[in-house]
């Protein structure tokens, strides 16, 4: 791997903004000084990672997962450190004299073969749309405003006839397993078929852009299976895809929302109308793992499933499953009973817009969909209504919505509903399993969290560490204390976001970036307080080899080793009281 100096390095982190860096793969939102993240680094529900632009840091105060921007971009590709400074000199427009290469990865002949046996399906049906057997197929793309552009953007094709993309495959060179493994072809009595014979195509790839398999649709009106999707092999598992997240996750990203429709010419019609930032879950079915793919490219999800009963019962289950998941959910009605793309056919790219820019919160879609599913001249319907719109109402964040809402629902159903008796319970969040204090770290943390934060602001500070002390508790405190010493003395300076680049320790990395982030950081130095703090470490560790030392005195021990073990236990006591009648005196002193 190509060689970056450390001139280079540090001249791309300064280049780069952590913040902007961070937005390219997560959605970010301001708050105060600094910005705040759902942290993908654990099953983040509410937003904990904060980041300054200031100190270039970023800390989740939940999973503890933190440091700069290079270990950011380490973290979340798994890639290696010079792969990461390559890949924010990437996004950041920065100019590196070497280009590192990516580490080879371990990678599944299998699955490669299959990638390789539809991507050239992807190109064979791409060509075969211009041919003279796809006249009727391409008319008929023409005729719902599928253009050259649109259709080379995300690779439409056409499937001709018998059995051409299999023998095509074949006289390429792959196997017959491979081909059937790939779920373009089957194999019957009569022999190799193709799966999507006499269809156009629409290729469907995993979150990295390769090829996993299609979506292909029939013209003939005489064929009942009008859509027909690959199905579940190594590399395409239909609960797991999210179709064109590649081509919207960075777009997602930059609106802080994501469009989510049912079918793939949703999709393509929201890309005509200019929004980008559109997926689809291949029909109303959404799973839990699709969720946690739409969650890690937008904060907010919009569905934008049909209009009818099944598009709305689907939105019904999906959102549910979105809001549960921690995203802000917003819904938009379709209510003109045409598909986007006829929407757009009829009325133009601006009415498509017009209609999704109309979104809608969760609790009003709850209230409209529970009423359209509820005999509302039936007191027991009515009634099996608001107990479950009351569960979404006391389930809100907001006192003010909790009221509004209750107060719609009484007026929609004739029910005098009284909002302090329906209030829910205020009830104990447990606390994630990572978060585990059982108790206030004591005075020895936070001395060794003060001495660590001087050091790094004050070279006073490390001289009086270096002369008085010289050591702390714990080997990623020692060791930080080591790496600032080291960096005053050659820099004069001890930059937290360099100190981070300086070490692999992913636990030394979050050691710094709690400390950046913690109120000690920001206090100024003062000898006196330094004195302090390395005055309760030293009794810490005196406490402790004190106590090893009696413990040892009550074992069976000749009289030398009790005489050896007593006088070390003395000298404990005395260095212990000397440090007690110093703090005493100082304090007499102030």
């Amino acid at each position: 791997m190509a060689y970056i100096s450390d001139e280079e390095i540090k001249a791309v982190r300064e280049h780069a903004d952590i913040v902007d860096v961070i937005s390219h793969y997560i959605q970010v939102h301001h708050k105060g000084k600094s910005y705040v993240a759902l942290c993908p680094f654990h099953d983040d529900h509410s937003p904990s990672m904060s980041i300054s632009p200031d100190r270039q840091i970023y800390k989740c105060f939940v999973c503890g997962n933190g440091g700069n921007v290079f270990t950011f971009v380490q973290n979340y590709e798994k890639i290696s450190f010079p792969e990461a400074v390559g890949r924010v000199a990437e996004i950041t427009g920065y100019h590196l004299s070497v280009q590192p290469q990516a580490q080879k990865t371990v990678k599944d002949p299998h699955k490669e073969a299959l990638h390789k046996v539809l991507e050239e399906s992807v190109n064979f049906t791409a060509y075969q749309l211009d041919s003279q057997a796809a006249v009727k197929e391409k008319e008929y793309l023409g005729k719902r405003g599928l253009d050259a552009s649109v259709r080379e953007v995300f690779q439409i094709g056409y499937n001709p006839p018998g059995d051409s993309l299999s023998l095509f495959l074949k006289a390429k060179g792959y196997s017959e397993k491979d081909i059937v493994g790939a779920n373009v072809g089957r194999i019957t009595e009569s022999g190799l078929h193709d799966v999507f014979s006499d269809r156009i195509t629409f290729p469907i790839h995993d979150i990295d852009g390769n090829p996993i398999g299609f979506s292909a649709r029939t013209i003939d009106p005489e064929n009942k299976a009008k859509y027909i999707n690959t199905n579940d092999t190594d590399v395409f598992i239909k609960g797991d895809i999210v179709y064109n997240y590649h081509r919207a996750k960075l777009e997602a990203r930059r609106n802080g929302k994501v469009y989510v429709c049912e079918g793939v010419t949703d999709v393509i019609a929201f890309y005509r109308a200019g929004l980008k930032n559109a997926v689809c879950t291949l029909g109303t079915s959404c799973t839990a793992s699709q969720i946690r793919l739409l969650k890690k490219i937008a904060a907010k999800v919009v569905f934008c499933y049909d209009g009818d009963h099944a598009g709305q019962a689907a939105t019904w289950r999906a959102a549910k499953m979105a809001k549960e998941a921690g995203c802000d959910i917003a819904i938009v009605l379709n209510k003109t009973g045409k598909d986007p793309d006829e929407i757009i056919r009829d009325n133009g790219s601006d009415a498509l817009k017009e209609m999704v820019s109309h979104e809608i919160s969760w609790m009003e879609f709850v209230l409209q969909f529970l009423q359209q599913e509820t005999n509302m001249d039936s007191y027991l319907a009515k009634k099996e209504m608001v107990q479950k719109a009351m569960a979404e109402i006391n389930a809100l964040p907001d006192e003010m919505d909790r009221r509004y809402f209750t107060d719609q629902l009484s007026r929609m159903t004739g029910f005098q509903l009284n909002y302090e008796a329906l209030k829910p319970r205020e009830t104990v969040t447990p606390l994630p399993e990572i978060r585990k204090l059982t108790k206030v770290p004591d005075g020895t943390e936070k001395a060794q969290e003060q001495i660590l934060s001087m050091m790094m602001a004050s070279s006073k500070a490390v001289q009086v560490f270096e002369d008085k002390l010289g050591y702390l508790i714990g080997d990623d405190d020692q060791t930080l204390a080591m790496m600032i010493v080291d960096a005053q003395h050659t820099y004069g300076k001890a930059d937290a976001s360099s100190l981070i680049d300086q070490t692999d320790s992913q636990s030394i990395k979050d050691l710094i970036s709690r400390l950046v982030t913690s109120p000690a950081f920001t206090i100024p130095y003062e000898e006196s307080r330094m004195t302090g703090a390395i005055r309760r470490i030293k009794e810490t560790v005196l406490t402790n080899e004190a106590d090893q030392y009696r413990d040892q005195l009550k074992g069976d021990l000749n009289d030398l080793s009790r005489e050896l073990i007593l006088n070390k236990y003395s000298h404990c006591l005395r260095e212990l009281r000397r440090l007690i009648d110093e703090e005493s005196s100082e304090s007499d002193h102030y």
